[in-house]
């Protein structure tokens, strides 16, 4: 087929490589006209009149939605289908497409069949739409042979008007019987739907949706709907057309109107028509001549088809006008002339009729100057493509689905050190190791059946032995007629090491903290054991088991009882951090009563809050609450938090305690009066072995583990916690755990 006679599909996308592998699988049957932002889409639209538009929706400047609301809105590109790619699509995002006015969509990657079988199905619907432009008189010829199912309906209340023959076969009833119903008789559609579908077909004076229509056998059947408003002898009437989709299967549309309502079609014709006689009088033409050729309607009815060519054409015009090479299927490129003189190329196609008894001739004229630009401009692309292919630093192939590389740029042969003409027409499995030979097959047969591309990394062998690791991102694409693989790759040997010196990296670091924790847990235990009988055997001394003791001796074996306490209570929070961090503690869960539990803790508090004037509270929420959790954990993090405020609090401070439910959630507050915790310090105070002051001199005791304890219980039940706090004002955590087992644990 030669380009002129192929439909024009502008492609629109801000990624030349889409664009370019679009025009790859369009041009056998197509003509594609590449586009790669929102503004020069309108200004190609608004010279070319393409057939169909690709539109994508992300594109800089005017995005896609802009760009197809004022093709849309533009009464002489309205009836351009436009069809939506996109690589996800969200329901807000169809919606608003839709809106905008919207033809289709389809997803990437893009399935070649199937848009090549929407672009047909949407041109053959614009070829209809363009052909309803004729009127009744005049340009019946057009509509006479169309099958479609074609109803007039009243707006609001639905009534049925009229009906075409075929619609009266197509439903099963009579002219008479049909328009005595209402279209919500045949539809099969919910109220909330119809009201949807009115409100937006009022809103864009247009509708597009699919339904199930029931004939008048009881027959279900799928049906793609498209409506307009025309008006016809002075009342707006919903002009539909009926679509049968059951066996995926359009009609032609075969409407024979009134000369009102296809004049208002005719003119909104992108194209100039004619209706001349057969000595090359113009009897009348659309407004799209008259803007074509610079003159008004009245000037235009009062001049011949000579008046419009050059002078020299114009001599051998009369024989040439019902010529069969000129009247014949096939457009012919022309010469034609405005009214101030200036030349320009135009597309033409002429066919007779009869039309009143006289034979009559009607021409269709199109302005192909831009399409001889865009022509250059596509030479030019495809020369700039081709060096972008030889010289792109990343290796491009291109495969048949049996491996075989039918094409390979200058990388290609540079990343696996070998010359390209020994590269190309070899096969890829050459220089794929075993294992990825087997991944690379199975991506082929995916490419193959359709099933979309892939990104996937492979090793290869260089023809001198070394391995590489590459990157491929394959698609299918039609190369030389026949479908292939295009393969873009890249050398990710670098990456790959990377990867592996991050992965050794952290297993060194895992074993090393685990080394660590375990550590830490046997030299806790081996301590425990002569701490155990140091505090036990100074308990013993201190009541006088062993014989009397004197004031002085009783307060040294005080001493030495309480600082092995301290320390054994040290040694057992590392031992409980070593096994939290280790993953060998075990939560025993239970449901509990947190009042109770949160009290218990308080009672053991009150000695040392009563030594310092403190004053500790629990107010609890008006429910009882429950928690499910590991009850001595529970305990061990309230006593490590309020001996944490108790040591930090000055004497005369208070200590709360507040807990409450949130969802499934246990929510537990203590908030103190105390010295308060730096902003720069708060991401610190839950590490282990941390201490604020951290000073020799530090005013408080302590070994920064009951706060790492706290975080590890809690972060064990799958709670959180935080702190909140300022300096000098004070400092409140807060801890969530599970209500019930039935909140997720």
């Amino acid at each position: 087929m030669h380009s002129s006679d192929k439909p024009k599909i502008l492609i629109v996308d801000d990624e030349p490589d889409q664009v370019e592998l679009l025009c790859l699988q369009l041009e056998d049957d197509y003509l594609p006209i590449p586009a790669n932002s929102g503004k020069e889409a309108l200004d190609i639209v608004k010279n070319l009149n393409p057939d169909i538009i690709l539109l994508d929706l992300i594109l800089p400047g005017v995005d896609g939605f802009e760009v197809c609301r004022r093709i849309k809105s533009d009464p002489v590109s309205r009836f351009i289908p436009v069809i939506i790619i996109s690589g996800f699509f969200e329901k807000s995002n169809k919606i608003k497409a839709v809106e905008y006015g919207a033809d289709d969509f389809i997803s990437k990657p893009i399935d070649r069949f199937e848009l090549k079988t929407r672009i047909r199905s949407l041109i053959r619907i614009k070829k209809n739409y363009e052909a309803l432009q004729e009127s009744e008189n005049r340009y019946k010829q057009f509509f006479n042979n169309s099958p479609a199912v074609t109803l007039l309906v009243e707006p609001g209340r639905g009534l049925i008007v009229d009906a075409n023959d075929p619609a009266c076969s197509y439903y099963g009833y009579t002219r008479e019987e049909l328009t005595t119903k209402s279209i919500f008789d045949i539809h099969l559609m919910s109220g909330k739907k119809v009201e949807d579908l009115q409100q937006l077909i009022f809103l864009e004076r247009k509708g597009h949706f699919h339904s199930s229509h029931k004939l008048a056998s009881g027959e279900i059947r799928d049906v793609e709907v498209y409506i307009n408003f025309i008006n016809v002898k002075d009342k707006e009437l919903l002009f539909t057309n009926v679509y049968d989709i059951t066996a995926s299967k359009q009609t032609e549309k075969d409407l024979l109107e009134s000369e009102e309502k296809f004049k208002n079609l005719v003119e909104m014709a992108i194209d100039g028509i004619f209706v001349e006689t057969d000595r090359g009088e113009i009897l009348d033409c659309n407004s799209s001549a008259c803007r074509m050729f610079g003159y008004t309607k009245e000037e235009m009815l009062g001049l011949t088809i000579a008046d419009l060519v050059p002078d020299e054409f114009a001599k051998t015009l009369p024989e040439r006008i019902t010529a069969e090479e000129t009247t014949g299927d096939v457009a012919i490129e022309r010469v034609n002339k405005k009214k101030d003189g200036a030349l320009f190329p135009t597309e033409i196609s002429t066919k007779l009729f009869k039309l009143g008894g006289e034979e009559r001739l009607i021409a269709y004229v199109r302005d192909i100057t831009e399409h001889k630009k865009s022509e250059e401009a596509l030479k030019a692309s495809e020369e700039n493509f081709r060096a972008l292919f030889e010289h792109t630093p990343d290796g491009i192939l291109i495969l048949d689905f049996k491996g075989n590389i039918l094409s390979a740029n200058a990388a290609v042969g540079e990343m696996v050190d070998a010359p390209l003409d020994e590269v190309i027409g070899s096969n890829i499995y050459n220089y794929l190791v075993p294992e990825s030979g087997a991944t690379a097959l199975e991506d082929q047969i995916n490419v193959y059946n359709g099933r979309g591309g892939y990104l996937r990394t492979y090793k290869i062998l260089s023809s001198k032995g070394e391995t590489l690791w590459i990157e491929g991102l394959g698609t299918q694409i039609m190369y030389r007629n026949m479908p292939a693989n295009i393969v873009v790759v890249r050398n990710v040997t670098v990456r790959k090491q990377a990867e592996k010196t991050l992965i050794d990296a952290k297993m060194a670091a895992e074993e090393a903290n685990r080394t660590k924790s375990e550590f830490l847990a046997n030299m806790s235990h081996e301590l425990r054991t002569p701490l155990n009988s140091i505090i036990g055997f100074s308990d013993l001394i201190a009541e006088g088991t062993a014989g009397p003791l004197t004031e002085k001796q009783s307060r040294y074996i005080g001493f030495i009882s309480v600082s092995g306490k301290n320390l054994l209570r040290i040694i057992n929070d590392i031992l409980d951090l070593s096994k939290a961090e280790s993953g060998k503690m075990e939560l025993e869960r239970e449901e509990f009563c947190v009042g109770k539990s949160v009290d218990k803790v308080i009672s053991t508090m009150l000695p040392q809050t009563k030594e310092k004037n403190i004053i500790l509270s629990h107010k609890p929420g008006t429910q009882a609450l429950t928690v499910y959790a590991d009850l001595s954990k529970f305990e061990q993090i309230m006593y490590n938090l309020l001996s944490n405020a108790t040591k930090f609090t000055p004497e005369g401070g208070s200590i709360d305690v507040f807990s409450k439910r949130e969802g499934e959630m246990v929510r537990v507050v203590v908030r103190d009066t105390g010295i308060g915790i730096s902003e720069e310090n708060l991401n610190k105070i839950f590490n282990p072995f941390i201490q604020i002051d951290s000073s020799m001199k530090r005013s408080f005791e302590g070994t920064g583990l009951g706060l790492a304890l706290v975080k590890k219980f809690v972060e064990m039940h799958g709670g959180n916690i935080r702190v909140e706090s300022k300096l000098g004002e004070g400092t409140a955590f807060t801890f969530e755990l599970p209500a019930s087992p039935s909140s997720g644990i």
